[in-house]
């Protein structure tokens, strides 16, 4: 005769409900990790520009009530554009699941989990990123000089020439800019035509906090001149140890053909004068399009006191369309906003960029409110700069050999 006891039959059961609870906790290696293989790892992994690594639980475990507050405070992963305008590619937001998902694990006590649950790492490549995409670079283009950045000061801004001796005229699908991502803030490379003007082409490339390369769609080139030059427009930030940097672009060239022509412009408003202590100085530009196009992606770019930026077009029949707006801007994160899908743009469209900056006491990041800021390249002074690129379909497909017709 075989006796049942009470503990004989509770004892499973409430091992049976452990285990469900521990199957139904939120763990590292099952549910965060690859909401940050997805998001995260691309910055925050040793070498690049985040201030710690996401790359393991061991890495992640001492930063997990920061990692709550940035992710439920939606500072992280950074994405400062109105979700009511444009859609976006690029687009890093988490949803409320996965910010659900990272706060759960962290008010459990940040359990590990089971080690085979953890999501297979990207292949993250040392160097140039795009070569996984098209393979080394086909041209790199370097400052001749190291710069040497102090261990402490002010933020430097210099703009440095740096030669493209180019065996002719190139058509330029991807670019990527590299240097010292410790002193880096970021670097914006423009063309400089034979004739020593800005090129049409304008900026090249550029690497700021979260982006890493410009790459142009299928059948999309940069037109670049034999005899231009490069001017790379550097933000350098002290941060206790003396470092220096020798940054370089690396270039892609098209191999196959062309049918779209792409190009940067900016509305710019050089006449800034911010008085001392204004919170919400206005500032407004316009650019007009010389011929249909399509609009690709923005770029705003302020400094300290900037605090917002729209972007919006007014058509030739009248009709107006914000496009992108960035009600919180963060000087730290400069990023591209690209178009899921090119906007069309006919001749005579107008690009009305409207900003304002905060020059009061009230803005943490502002170097001294109790001066006049005007325009200039460091970053005590100011910019209203609302980048973007668009691109002209070519009347035919032209061979990589072939120059562009006049626009």
């Amino acid at each position: 005769m075989i006796r049942t006891t009470l503990s004989m039959l509770v004892l499973p059961l409430l091992a049976g409900a452990a285990a469900a609870e521990e199957n139904d906790a939120v763990t590292f290696t099952r549910d965060v990790a690859p909401i940050f293989v997805k998001t995260c790892m691309t910055c925050h992994r040793p070498g690049e520009i985040a201030p710690m690594s996401l790359l393991s639980y061991e890495e992640a475990r001492p930063w997990a009530r920061s990692i709550k507050r940035e992710v439920d405070s939606r500072a992280m992963p950074p994405w400062h554009a109105d979700p009511a305008y444009g859609t976006f590619s690029n687009d890093r937001r988490l949803s409320d699941e996965e910010v659900q998902t990272i706060v759960d694990w962290v008010d459990a006590g940040a359990p590990r989990g089971n080690p085979d649950d953890m999501p297979e790492l990207p292949e993250f490549l040392e160097g140039w990123q795009l070569s996984h995409l098209l393979g080394p670079p086909d041209a790199v283009f370097q400052m001749e000089e190291e710069f040497v950045v102090p261990a402490s000061g002010p933020d430097i801004n210099p703009n440095i020439e740096v030669s493209m001796p180019l065996d002719g005229d190139k058509w330029l699908i991807a670019a990527e800019v590299r240097g010292n991502p410790r002193v880096v803030h970021h670097n914006v490379v423009s063309v400089y035509g034979p004739d020593g003007e800005r090129d049409r082409t304008g900026r090249l490339a550029s690497v700021v906090p979260g982006k890493q390369y410009d790459l142009f769609a299928n059948g999309s080139g940069k037109y670049v001149r034999a005899g231009s030059h490069l001017r790379f427009g550097l933000h350098y930030h002290p941060y206790g140890k003396e470092e220096r940097d020798r940054s370089s672009v690396g270039v892609w060239f098209a191999k196959e053909p062309l049918q779209y022509q792409v190009y940067t412009a900016v509305v710019a408003d050089p006449e800034l004068a911010i008085p001392p202590g204004d919170p919400n100085y206005l500032s407004v530009g316009e650019w007009e399009f010389p011929f249909d196009s399509e609009l690709t992606l923005m770029k705003p770019h302020m400094h300290y006191r900037g605090k917002d930026m729209e972007y919006r077009v007014v058509y030739p029949d009248g009709r107006e369309e914000i496009l992108l707006s960035v009600s919180e801007y963060d000087m730290n994160w400069q990023m591209n906003y690209e178009l899921e899908e090119p906007l069309f743009m006919p001749e005579g469209s107008k690009m009305i960029v409207t900003s304002h900056f905060d020059n009061s006491a009230e803005n943490r990041w502002n170097p001294d409110p109790e001066m006049w800021v005007y325009w200039g390249d460091d970053s005590r002074d100011e910019m209203m700069e609302g980048w973007f690129d668009y691109r002209k379909k070519l009347d035919r497909p032209l061979d990589p050999t072939e120059a562009p017709p006049q626009p």
